[in-house]
């Protein structure tokens, strides 16, 4: 007669199949709307106290992973993604137009247009700050400033975000045709 135990038994965790390898020997990914966003390894990874931090955290690395449904789900369906820049400014309402203004920036660039995560912050209520490094070439033109990303949360989703970037007539400039 076996024990009796206060532990649930669990299943052996599944073995990860390696995803099928494209162009270069590099793992497939989703690319049906990805935020092309380079972060420090262990970005997902580090403890965050803060919940309206760690949200947008988890939902920036969801979104540049291309699962857009987990990202997605911590917006509310009527999200909207404003560019400001002095003289120039549009805004994206509801996640397939936040999805399209990626994959437009993405495609005007020949896929050049990066950001990278410099910092993240919050101060233990509903906005949280992204540092950003934003990048791309448009020809003979190139672009590489600063850019303050901020995450505007509400019901414990994210409602508004507004991206600055750093030098705004620059900006503009850039991808203005």
């Amino acid at each position: 007669m076996r024990g009796r135990t206060d532990h649930a038994e669990q299943a052996p965790p599944e073995t990860p199949r390696p995803l099928p390898e494209g162009g270069g020997g590099r793992p497939l990914v989703a690319t049906m709307a990805r935020w092309p966003l380079d972060a420090d390894e262990g970005f997902d990874r580090r403890p965050v106290r803060d919940p309206w931090e760690s949200l947008v955290r988890d939902s920036m690395v969801a979104y540049r992973e291309g699962r857009t449904d987990v990202a997605h789900w911590s917006w509310t369906e009527d999200v909207l993604w404003r560019v400001a820049a002095n003289g120039y400014s549009e805004e994206h309402r509801g996640a397939e137009a936040i999805f399209a203004y990626h994959r437009r920036l993405t495609r005007s660039s020949g896929g050049t247009f990066r950001q990278r995560v410099m910092a993240l912050q919050s101060s233990r209520g509903p906005i949280v700050e992204a540092y950003l490094r934003s990048s791309a070439s448009r020809g003979a033109r190139r672009l590489s400033m600063p850019t303050l990303v901020i995450f505007e949360l509400g019901n414990g989703r994210i409602r508004t975000i507004t991206e600055m970037p750093g030098d705004p007539i620059a900006w503009g400039r850039f991808w203005t045709d």
